[in-house]
């Protein structure tokens, strides 16, 4: 076991804390691109290094490393770690942890857990979630490093507490996900070691020759899509690509924040316009909910209109969206029987399915009803019940989803991000107005189709309602009621 030998070896314990790169490569075995090992150089140099990048750069790749080499190379070492929520403490950095060492004669195997690797009493690491800001006392240690994943979603009463502690070493590491917080502050502060890793400064997209935004933003404006076929070249596997920055390209735009934040690293502009932002987001997505298997199931289906290509299905379980289907160049019969095969799956009854009828989607209300089903049909152009607040029903149902968005969880799905696309306004009358479709595809946007779906499973034909019960308020209920149609 390499634990044992640093216990005899003071030699090989010396090398390893001033050489994290060395041990990731030869004694972890890990591959290591330029920014990958700019990152544990930083932390070995600095106190601390925050590190804001685009997705799949390989940062939470990395701080496991630097887990292990903090361990390793000095005796009687703490290592914490932390994210917004438990989920993801066990499921990224932690897996992350566990699979650096596996099969490996680092440990003796009953030492690695969950989230937990334990040398002995005083020589251990572990992974804290972030809703109990007492957890982070009592730990004490001459060589003691925090790592905050995802660290744009930790609030600052987290942070109060881990200085508290006062560690040796901070990593700070995530995406950009909002201006504010402890995480946005640290750079524009002095001391602080800071990298920012662009999709651009990765070896995939270097292998695909677009090195730089500029570059890909010429061609892009000038060439289109066309222009990039075959053009995808995968160096390292797992790290973002090509494909995936064209990906962000279409759905929502080289200048929308979501292509800020998921493709150059950078911060979102948060402009005021944006009627729900990626934070938002990103945090019902992080989010983890319980619900009761007698809740009622809600499928909202935005069906294609007149050209457009997506059908989108959105399945929700009061605070849980557990499932999105998309169906592409569908006729109406043929989304009929979608419809009825998957309410079949989920046991979702006939009432509880509410489909946009703009289009043709009032056909396929009727063939449904023809063949026994009561599903409901909504017009979300129609005034909305709340006409003090709400210029149509379509504002009032996105109203409802911002709420739902506080105490909601979303499925991991990038598609839900086109809801930060949609801008609103207020009329003459104070009413909240959504941005139609139509004017965002004149901004040359998709259709938020899977907003709109989701917005659907709020619509309550009048008589029908809805009650809540969050788990952030311990069960106390919340109640939604109906939207008359």
């Amino acid at each position: 076991m390499i634990i044992l030998k640093m216990l005899k070896d003071l030699k090989l314990e010396e090398w390893t804390r001033e050489n994290p790169v060395w041990f990731s490569e030869e004694v972890l075995k890990s591959s290591l691109w330029e920014k990958e090992k700019e990152i544990l150089l930083s932390l070995k140099n600095h106190n601390e290094v925050a590190v804001r990048s685009c997705n799949a750069a390989g940062k939470s790749y990395t701080a496991a490393r630097a887990v292990h080499w903090w361990l390793l190379g000095h005796k009687g070492s703490i290592v914490l770690t932390t994210a917004p929520t438990g989920r993801q403490v066990r499921e990224v950095l932690w897996r992350e942890i566990r699979e650096a060492v596996a099969n490996k004669p680092i440990y003796s195997p009953e030492s690695v857990l969950e989230t937990k690797i334990n040398i002995s009493n005083r020589w251990f690491a572990l992974g804290l979630s972030t809703d109990q800001p007492d957890q982070f006392q009592g730990f004490h240690s001459p060589y003691l490093l925090v790592i905050v994943d995802e660290a744009s979603g930790v609030e600052d009463l987290i942070f109060e507490a881990i200085d508290g502690l006062k560690p040796n070493k901070i990593l700070l590491i995530g995406n950009a996900l909002r201006n504010t917080g402890r995480f946005a502050n640290v750079f524009k502060e002095q001391g602080i070691a800071k990298i920012v890793i662009s999709a651009f400064d990765t070896p995939n997209l270097i292998a695909s020759e677009f090195d730089n935004f500029e570059k890909f933003k010429e061609v892009w404006l000038k060439e289109g899509i066309k222009f990039f076929e075959n053009k995808n070249k995968i160096v390292i596997p797992g790290l973002i690509t090509l494909n995936d920055v064209i990906k962000f390209a279409q759905r929502y735009g080289i200048d929308s924040d979501v292509f800020r934040v998921r493709v150059l690293g950078e911060f979102p502009r948060a402009e005021a316009e944006s009627f729900i932002s990626i934070d938002e987001v990103n945090r019902a997505m992080s989010r983890e909910v319980q619900i009761m298997p007698h809740w009622e199931k809600k499928m909202g289906v935005d069906v294609a209109r007149y050209g457009d290509d997506r059908t989108v299905f959105i399945i929700r379980q009061m605070e849980k969206v557990l499932r999105k289907e998309i169906f592409i160049h569908q006729d109406l019969m043929v989304i009929t029987g979608y419809i009825l095969k998957i309410a079949e799956e989920e046991n979702i009854r006939p009432e509880n399915i509410l489909i946009d009828v703009i289009g043709i989607g009032a056909g396929v209300v009727d063939r449904l009803k023809e063949q026994g089903w009561n599903v409901n049909g909504i017009n979300i152009a129609l005034p909305a019940k709340d006409k003090e607040h709400y210029a149509n029903l379509r504002a009032e149902l996105g109203g409802k989803i911002k709420d739902w968005l506080k105490t909601g969880q979303l499925l991991k799905d990038d598609d839900f991000f086109e809801a930060t696309n949609i801008k609103y306004k207020f009329t003459s009358k104070g009413q909240l107005q959504l941005e139609s479709k139509e004017d965002m595809k004149k901004r040359g946007l998709p259709s938020p189709d899977v907003f709109d779906a989701l917005g659907l499973t709020f619509a309550f034909p009048a008589g029908m309602q809805e009650i809540y019960y969050p788990q952030s308020a311990g069960g106390v209920g919340q109640y939604y009621p109906e939207i008359g149609i």
